[in-house]
This record gives C-alpha cells, sequence and structure tokens, in this order.
C-alpha cells in the first residue's frame, strides 16, 4: 500500500496532487462539479506556470551563482540542493507515507473541535516540510510514535503560528479569510514577530521605503518591472564583482537584469490565475460549515499556498535584495558551512512574513530577513551531516564536487529546535517544550483580537502618522 501512495506522489508533483485535493474538498463541500473542476484546473494550471518562472529565475541565479563561486574561491562542503532532496527523505519510509493519511485526518479533527480555524487540507501539500522531520528522528530512533507525536506537535506549533500572523498576512496579500501556513516560513515567523518590534522600536519605520512610495518618488522606474530591471542590474554586477572589465560579464549583467523584471511583470499575473482558483473552495465551504454546528460563532480560515505572496512588489523585492547579502553571509558567518544555491529564488517566499507584518517595508523586512537567515544557515548547517546520510541512504545521488547535501527546508529554525528537543528522548526537556506550546495557545486563544489589532497598528502605524503630517520618507 505504502509503495503504491510513495509511487504516486513520485511520479506526480503538487500540480497535480494539490488540484486532485482541491477538487475533492470542493465536492465534499457541495460545490459543483463544473466549478470543483474549473477550480482544479486553475490551481493546477497556476502552480505549473509559478514552476516555469521560477525555474528559469533559478537556472539564470544559477550561473550567476556559479560563476561567483569561481571568482571568489568560495568553498563550502554542504551544497543546498532544493526542496526535491527533502521531498525525497519525507518519502523515504513508510512513517512518512502513513502521515499523509494520519496527517490528514489528524488536521480535519483538530479544525472540527475548534483547536484551530485554518483548514490545513487544502494546503496537503506542504506537508513534506512536516514528514521530513518524523521521517529523519524514525531513521535515526527507529521510534514509530515518537516520530509520529513529533510531527503531529510540529503540525500544532505551525498552526498556531499561523493563526497569529493570519490576519495581518491575508490583510496584506488581500487574499481574506485565507492562511499561509507553509511550516518551513512559520518556523521563521517568531523571530520576526519580535525583529518586526525591535526594529520599529529602533526607528527602522520611519524609512518608509515601499512600492507606492517609490512609485511616487521614482515615477515610471518605481513600476514593479522596473524596479525588478534595477534588482537585477545589482545582482549582476555583484556577481560578476571581479570580471566587470569584460564582455561576457555585462552580458550575464544584463540577461539578470531582464529575467528579474520579467519575474516582477509576469508573476503575479500568473499568482492571480492560482488564486482565482480557491474562490470555489473558499465560497462554498463557508456555505456548508454555517449550516452546520462546526461553522457557528467562529472564523473558518483556508489555508493557501505560500505562492500567492510571492509575485507582490514589496516581496518580489526584499526577496530579490536579500540574494547578495545571503551569499555574503554563507562566506562570513561563522559556523557555517552550507552554499545556498537551490533557495535563492525562493527567497521571495521566505520573506512574505517580515514584509506583511511591515506592510511593505522593504527596508525593515530586509534587515529582518537578512538576520533571520543567519539563524537559518546555522541550523540547516547543523543538520547537513544528517541529512546528507539519509539521503543518500535512499538513493539521492550527492552533487559532484559537494561533501554534504542541505534542502534548506532544513533551516526551519522551530521545527529544527523542537526536533532536537525529542531526540534527546527526555522527558525533562520534552514536557516543558510542550508546556510552553500550551501556554501560548492559551494566551493567544484569549487574546486573539488583541493580538491581530496590535500587529495591525503596529504594521499600519507609522504611515497613517506619515500621511496625517502630509509626507513620506525614503
Amino acid at each position: 500500500m505504502w509503495d503504491v501512495l510513495k509511487l504516486f506522489f513520485d511520479t506526480f508533483e503538487n500540480y497535480i496532487t494539490v488540484p486532485i485535493i482541491i477538487f475533492i474538498i470542493c465536492l465534499i463541500f457541495k460545490a459543483p462539479v463544473k466549478k470543483a473542476f474549473m477550480s482544479a484546473v486553475l490551481i493546477g494550471v497556476g502552480l505549473k506556470g509559478m514552476a516555469f518562472i521560477t525555474s528559469a529565475f533559478g537556472s539564470v541565479l544559477s550561473e550567476l551563482v556559479n560563476k561567483l563561486i569561481e571568482n571568489t574561491g568560495l568553498n563550502l562542503p554542504a551544497l543546498d540542493v532544493g526542496w526535491q532532496a527533502v521531498a525525497s527523505v519525507a518519502y523515504s519510509t513508510n512513517i512518512g507515507m502513513m502521515f499523509i493519511g494520519v496527517g490528514l485526518i489528524f488536521q480535519i479533527i483538530i479544525f472540527l473541535v475548534k483547536i484551530t480555524d485554518i483548514f490545513q487540507p487544502s494546503d496537503l501539500w506542504n506537508n513534506y516540510s512536516i514528514i521530513v522531520w518524523g521521517s529523519m528522528f524514525y531513521q535515526i530512533k527507529k521510534n514509530m510514535l515518537m516520530a509520529f507525536v513529533l510531527m503531529l506537535f510540529i503540525n500544532l506549533v505551525t498552526l498556531l503560528i499561523a493563526e497569529v500572523v493570519q490576519k495581518r498576512w491575508s490583510t496584506y496579500y488581500n487574499y481574506p479569510g485565507c492562511a499561509m501556513i507553509a511550516p518551513h516560513h512559520m518556523g521563521d515567523a517568531p523571530m520576526y514577530l519580535v525583529l518586526d518590534v525591535v526594529l520599529g522600536k529602533l526607528g527602522a519605520d520611519k524609512i518608509n521605503l515601499r512600492p507606492e512610495t517609490i512609485k511616487k518618488k521614482m515615477g515610471f522606474l518605481g513600476e514593479p518591472m522596473y524596479v525588478g530591471l534595477i534588482v537585477g542590474v545589482i545582482l549582476g554586477v555583484v556577481g560578476n564583482i571581479t570580471t566587470l572589465n569584460t564582455m561576457e560579464s555585462w552580458g550575464q549583467i544584463a540577461n539578470v537584469a531582464v529575467t528579474c523584471s520579467a519575474v516582477m511583470a509576469i508573476f503575479p499575473k500568473v499568482a492571480g490565475l492560482f488564486a482565482s482558483g480557491f474562490t470555489t473552495i473558499t465560497d462554498y465551504s463557508r456555505k456548508t460549515l454555517k449550516k452546520s454546528k462546526y461553522g457557528k460563532d467562529r472564523e473558518f480560515i483556508i489555508a493557501v499556498n505560500d505562492a500567492l505572496g510571492y509575485g507582490e512588489a514589496a516581496t518580489l523585492t526584499t526577496g530579490s535584495l536579500v540574494i547578495p547579502v545571503a551569499l555574503l553571509l554563507a562566506f562570513i558567518l561563522p559556523g557555517n558551512i552550507v552554499l545556498p544555491v537551490m533557495v535563492l529564488p525562493s527567497l521571495p517566499y521566505m520573506v512574505e512574513v517580515p514584509v506583511s507584518l511591515s506592510n511593505g517595508n522593504i527596508f525593515k523586512s530586509w534587515v529582518a530577513a537578512c538576520i533571520v537567515f543567519c539563524a537559518k544557515l546555522l541550523m540547516a548547517s547543523s543538520w547537513a551531516a544528517v541529512f546528507t546520510e539519509i539521503a543518500v541512504g535512499v538513493g539521492f545521488e550527492v552533487t559532484e564536487g559537494a561533501v554534504m547535501i542541505i534542502g534548506f527546508i532544513m533551516s526551519n529554525c522551530t521545527a529544527g529546535l523542537i526536533t532536537y528537543a525529542f531526540m534527546t528522548m527526555n522527558p525533562v526537556i520534552i514536557i516543558p517544550v510542550v508546556a510552553l506550546y500550551v501556554v501560548c495557545f492559551v494566551l493567544f486563544k484569549k487574546n486573539k483580537t488583541k493580538v491581530w489589532d496590535y500587529l495591525e497598528r503596529n504594521a499600519t502605524g507609522y504611515q497613517k502618522t506619515a500621511a496625517a503630517s502630509g509626507g513620506d520618507t525614503v
């Protein structure tokens, strides 16, 4: 049974599996077959279209990174090979495949009993980001029960964090009643929540660098397409910094610039197509739930893919500007052994939380993202040796020239620390970790509206002050 399930997930990627899941959920919520089918197709086409764009972006960036490595002599033993390696490990064991069924039932139950208001099954694909920790735990400890407890606990923690930032994320990206719950992003959110407050106290809000401000100050150059062109030139120059006297380098700079510009211009349109596919499931799920006892006196929040925020102007700009800093940090950060490569075109995904918390403040989000990236590099470094051993054991080939491999999904600091705690198998360590979650859960549920209102005021307060005074600060 598990071999068949594994073969299915190996054969059909997210642009097939996610539409199938959405189609089934739409039917469960009594949507007409035609509308359910149209939603599924829109989501599949959107995911595939975004894959085309990020793949093209990634190939251009890979050439740039390879040239930078060649020119600078940067030599780090652990190579970031992307999410595919993580998925391979996640689905390499029976326990990983079993969690697909067990996790789905668990997620439905905790929604129905109102532990969470987020309906997670609509983003079932991203479960691999939870499964990988349980799969690694099982490979090392050979304890199936504890591996399941670990995965379910990480799931609960992820949903709690996602619910904390849900209102701010959905308000900023204009997806009412939706939540981005990707575990590999929610694991960074606690750090971003703290940094957003700290940076605000240090005056980062006064540097009001937002897309609308840039457009106002720079005219047509402030349009996302031209911002992408400028950011691309910066990336290209950084990657060719030692060979700017050659025609070849300037050809690559031009290629990177146009590619960044194209991504900024095209991605939002594809993301819009993808987002429209969720309309049916959102509408009919709410209608159906309102008529049932499970929908009374509660807000229904649907889990959506992180791709919905990727194409937003401040998000793409911030993520792109983190790329050269990410490479610099990989070179100078003490304790880091990871060379980030495949993660680079995915950086706009990773900055959705700080961008939404700061209401699109590119400067503030960029500073926060660079700080958090340091922590992510160290977390990925700490798991590289174990991950390589397990990945090779399940047949993943180590790239030529690399000593170790890592997927940057493994830089999830929250899940990584929880897994380290469970690895001790010591109740004295595990129980306080669980107790901390319970305390945070109770406090948030009692003060949910206050927390959301605070994040909203913190995000928009300075902009309102600036508007009242009749000016913007850049």
